[in-house]
Parts: C-alpha cells; sequence; structure tokens
C-alpha cells in the first residue's frame, strides 16, 4: 500500500510540474494531495489523514481552482472529436478502474492478512481523536474558525469585484 500511496503522490507531483493547463495542475495537486492522506492513514494517524483531507484537497485546492477560473487564467482548448466520445470513454474507464481496485483490496489476503497481524490501538491519553478535534475547535477556538471564514468570504468578494471592473473596461 505504501507504494501505492507513493506512486500517486509522486504521479500527482510530476504531472502537476508538467501542465500546461492550469485547471489541469489543480486536478493534480488533488491527487497528490490525496496520496499524502493515504500516506498519513498508513502512519496510523487518521484525524491528519482527515484534516489534509478536508484542508488541502478540499479547501485549498477548490480556492485555487476557483481562482484560476474566475481569474480566466487558463486556455480553452478546442475539442478535436465530439464531447459525448470523451464523456462515455471516461465513464467507462473510471468505472473500470474502481471495479478493478474494489476487487483488489478486497480480494487482497495480505491486506486481511496485515490487519489481523497489526496491534489494535485503543484512544490513550496522548492521541487526538476527530471529536476532541472538534470540540477544541468549535469551543475554544469559535472566534479564530469565524474570523478565517469572513477572511476567506472577503477575499472572493475582492477577487469578482476585481474581474467585473476589468471585464467592464
Amino acid at each position: 500500500m505504501f507504494l501505492a500511496f507513493s506512486l500517486i503522490t509522486l504521479g500527482g507531483a510530476i504531472s502537476l510540474l508538467m501542465q500546461r493547463n492550469a485547471i489541469l495542475a489543480g486536478l493534480c495537486m488533488l491527487l497528490c494531495f490525496f496520496g499524502i492522506a493515504g500516506l498519513f492513514l498508513l502512519l496510523s494517524n487518521p484525524v491528519a489523514a482527515a484534516l489534509h483531507v478536508i484542508v488541502y484537497s478540499g479547501a485549498i485546492t477548490i480556492l485555487v481552482l476557483f481562482v484560476v477560473m474566475l481569474l480566466q487564467a487558463h486556455k480553452d482548448e478546442k475539442a478535436s472529436r465530439p464531447m459525448w466520445i470523451h464523456k462515455s470513454l471516461s465513464a467507462v474507464l473510471i468505472l473500470a478502474l474502481a471495479a478493478g481496485a474494489v476487487m483488489l483490496v478486497g480480494g487482497s489476503k495480505k491486506l486481511a492478512a496485515m490487519d489481523d497481524a497489526l496491534p489494535k490501538q485503543n484512544a490513550g491519553a496522548d492521541m487526538v481523536t476527530l471529536q476532541q478535534l472538534g470540540e477544541q475547535l468549535f469551543s475554544d477556538h469559535l472566534v479564530a474558525l469565524e474570523t478565517v471564514g469572513i477572511l476567506l468570504l472577503a477575499a472572493m468578494v475582492a477577487a469578482v469585484l476585481l474581474v467585473k471592473k476589468e471585464a467592464k473596461q
């Protein structure tokens, strides 16, 4: 599994650097972030993996893609073939890859043996659970959380206003 998550992370990072289209580069960055979250899971740290998916894969990637699309920094490419062919081939490829991944992971005897061999960890006093993190975030740090939300909202409104001013000129 380490090799799979490492290859996902490295493949996403290399393809991120090789992309000319900014939107595709953002999607490659998303793939890289998911690979890193998988590596956190292999390190038996589900809190860091969940935070990585929520913060980086969710918020940061969406913010980057939003800004790229809003500022129109990407180049539209002309389709060489009809779009329905691309959509149908993509759907078939995604379904085939998903079915293969489910069969590979579900039928893995080595994975089941590794799961049985791992010691069961109980949440001790030094381990942070997601529930503890959520309670801490929404009780002690609520003002900081709301401030960050308002700051992000103001940044998005400012970006929209800047683009509208440039479009009018």
